[in-house]
């Protein structure tokens, strides 16, 4: 079954290639930062013009948020949900204090959100700045921020699992982006909790080595 990684807010699926994740999955991959607005309506035309029944997803961060969401929507598309670093809601004072530190200095402000979610990983962060850092300042407007930090003010956490989807939550001890105390709780489903990792639990999950 193919499987869509979602990543999080202000990153991109090239994540997946740096780090060399999934290996040996057949991988759906968005081919740019996500639109929140538009994912949902562009991944079900996507899907069917590809004939492709059934999904599993990986969403990170609020790539967990996307999935379940089209989860709860689509669930007939969706065998399984990994939900990877979610955080079940936003407070609005800090989406506001994102709002004005972006509003002042866009670059300086992501710069300092890529350190805080690669705590504990001096290796992986070390080749996330070498290798795509730079880019994605060039790339990523402050419409796109403002669109994914419009979704987290409005996304309501649902009461229920999406109907016949197989939900497991993956969460660090040590995150400090997506704190443990607000990790998603749901009735029915698993759940595993990295005792040393941090936002970046999706490498611990994949045996990436962190500090060396």
């Amino acid at each position: 079954m193919p499987l869509l990684f979602l990543p999080g807010w202000g990153f991109d699926a090239r994540l997946v290639d740096l780090y060399q994740l999934f290996p040996g999955r057949c991988l759906i991959l968005p081919d740019s930062f996500i639109d929140p607005a538009s994912f949902s309506a562009d991944l079900s035309i996507f899907l069917q013009s590809r004939h492709i029944a059934e999904i599993n997803v990986v969403g990170w961060s609020m790539g967990a948020q996307l999935g379940l969401d089209f989860s709860l929507t689509q669930g007939h598309l969706v065998g399984r949900i990994d939900l990877v670093a979610m955080r079940s809601c936003w407070p609005q004072q800090e989406l506001a204090a994102i709002r004005t530190a972006i509003a002042a200095d866009s670059a300086e402000y992501m710069r300092g959100f890529y350190r805080k979610c690669f705590l504990g990983y001096k290796k992986p962060y070390h080749d996330f700045v070498c290798e795509l850092q730079e880019d994605y300042l060039q790339k990523l407007n402050r419409e796109i921020l403002g669109a994914g930090l419009d979704y987290l003010q409005n996304f309501t956490f649902p009461a229920h699992v999406p109907a016949g989807v197989t939900v497991h939550i993956i969460h660090g001890r040590k995150d400090v982006v997506a704190p443990v105390r607000e990790m998603p709780q749901l009735a029915g489903v698993t759940c595993e909790v990295f005792p040393n990792a941090g936002h970046m639990v999706l490498l611990d999950q994949h045996g990436i080595q962190q500090n060396g």
